[in-house]
């Protein structure tokens, strides 16, 4: 049973090294958001008090998240599809930082999402890669809810670096998928 919480270490940190390392990049497509410019889905699921103070993440108060899931599909140097449920005793947000663990029943797959008011990194851990990216890179995000008690996202990232488990090669990876969480 330790396994997860290896794995779900490894994909965190991982996932943010690589999203805090790389430079600002947009893809320029319509709707789509990287580095500060919100999308028109996350304004959208802003107004009114929908959840958060601009930028592609968004701000939610603080408290558990005890269900969700999430859909991840990988493609390039490394082929990948799988869904996992939350993983309610370690997503979370405090001060501002929101954390989401989604792991496999067997295992096998492992996503760690973190949220800021500014930004959106996630990391991916399966057996054979491990691949990351965030909106510093060229990922894009689009909130179709995100208030206190919901999260549902589609996110997009492009050329994003992969390493195969066995630690002899790099990669560029598309990931691609969609997240829910709920209180």
């Amino acid at each position: 049973m330790r396994r997860p919480h290896y794995l779900l270490v490894i994909t965190v940190v991982v996932g943010l090294v690589l999203a805090a390392c790389a430079s600002p990049a947009g893809n320029g497509e319509p709707g789509a958001s990287s580095g500060s410019e919100p999308s028109a889905a996350a304004a959208a699921s802003q107004g009114g008090g929908g959840g958060g103070s601009g930028g592609i993440g968004v701000t939610l108060p603080d408290g558990a998240w005890t269900g969700g899931d999430v859909h991840i599909s990988i493609s390039g140097d490394a082929d990948v599809t799988g869904d996992a449920p939350l993983l309610s005793s370690n997503s979370y947000t405090t001060g501002g930082s929101t954390v989401l663990t989604y792991i496999s029943a067997d295992a096998q797959l492992s996503v760690g999402v973190a949220i800021y008011s500014d930004s959106f990194a996630i990391s991916v851990t399966t057996p054979d890669v491990v691949a990351g990216a965030g909106t510093t890179m060229s990922c894009s995000v689009e909130y179709h809810s995100s208030d206190d008690n919901n999260i549902d996202a589609d996110f997009s990232c492009p050329n994003s670096p992969s390493f195969n488990t066995s630690g002899t090669a790099g990669g560029t990876v598309n990931i691609e998928g969609s997240l829910t969480a709920t209180r």
